[in-house]
């Protein structure tokens, strides 16, 4: 199956692999080889994520503000790139927020920005449970997480700074710290001050983005190959799971209709064998002799051949009726019933 065959019938394979519905629509995404790359903001709500976002765009398109302002996702277009503005991790409407957070972070983003404001000192559970998984993903589909640390001008002094810094570096391992100053990066442009604009580590985050946005073509290539084969793989053992439980059931079957047949048989053979000596048609057929009302207390010749014939039957009738139920055969469902 190719890769446009997969997709015309992701209806039907999400039925076989329900857990993989984030991966088909990111799939989709892969798809769209006209799509812009797409940098996803996330991180706490009040951690300057909408701030940062527009001194990386270099225009106030996303909305500033001192309560919670992003329970959805806002998006950007900007000079051949697609900003999301991801709701905040704390944010107040958490079901439809993770849908929209998974939906940035999983199906729309090329590259994530994990946002951490630098007065909030070392990660929280929420924050390290999100980076490990940025990571895992990262590992696997080569999909890249850049880890800004925001509001570093509201740090006391440098001395307090490099000693977040070391934290956060025992926390993040081998991921890169990026310190900005939003603030004081629009200061410098607002007052044409070069210093403040080097100090604000926004250039040196530009540069990296522009790196890791360099790097986009390759990784989504190698992300849908790499979801595709997944994918095919685990199709292929369900078709094998599949043929081998057909092919068990179907010798299940086989058999099962076989002991049916051959212990039918024996038992059709063993009531005609008790049935013989009696169907043989005697010299004398007492068993025509309806008798009269004198009889009814008396054992008659044509009573004795009468029950022996009755008995002979109930014990064929018990001879099937046992395979029957032992084959559970005994009762009809009532669309296979027929009127007598």
């Amino acid at each position: 199956m190719t890769q446009h065959e997969f997709l015309n019938n992701k209806e039907a394979i999400l039925k076989v692999l329900p857990q993989h519905e984030i991966t088909v629509k990111r799939l989709e995404k892969l798809a769209d080889k006209a799509a812009l790359p797409v940098v996803t903001v996330m991180g706490k709500y009040n951690h300057g994520k909408s701030r940062l976002l527009n001194e990386l765009i270099g225009d106030d398109l996303f909305s500033v503000a001192d309560k919670r302002e992003t329970k959805a996702l806002h998006l950007a277009e900007h000079k051949g790139l697609c900003w999301i503005d991801a709701p905040g991790l704390d944010a107040d409407v958490q079901e439809i927020d993770d849908q929209h957070a998974e939906e940035a972070l999983w199906v729309a983003s090329d590259i994530r920005l994990m946002v951490h404001a630098a007065k909030e000192g070392e990660l929280d559970a929420a924050e390290i449970d999100l980076i490990n998984t940025l990571t895992q993903d990262k590992q696997q589909t080569k999909r890249q997480s850049v880890f800004v640390l925001t509001q570093i001008d509201q740090v006391a002094d440098e001395e307090t700074l490099n000693k977040i810094l070391d934290s956060l570096g025992k926390q993040l391992g081998e991921m890169k710290i990026h310190p900005v100053s939003s603030v004081r990066h629009r200061r410098g442009v607002e007052q044409s001050i070069p210093l403040f604009i080097e100090k604000s580590g926004i250039p040196a985050l530009e540069q990296q983005l522009t790196e890791t946005l360099n790097k986009v073509p390759d990784i989504r290539l190698f992300e849908k190959n790499s979801y595709f084969s997944q994918l095919s793989d685990e199709l292929a053992e369900k078709h094998q799971q599949h043929t081998a439980s057909h092919t068990h059931l179907k010798q299940q079957a086989d058999e099962f209709e076989r002991n049916f047949i051959n212990d039918l048989k024996a038992a059709l053979e063993q009531g005609a064998k008790d049935l013989h000596e009696i169907m043989q048609e005697p010299e004398v057929d007492h068993s025509l002799d309806p008798g009269s009302i004198d009889d009814i207390f008396t054992m008659t010749p044509g009573k004795l051949d009468r029950s022996r014939v009755q008995i002979a039957y109930s014990r064929a009738c018990l001879l099937i009726r046992s395979v029957l139920t032992k084959y559970g055969m005994s009762t009809l469902s009532e669309d296979r019933k027929v009127g007598a």
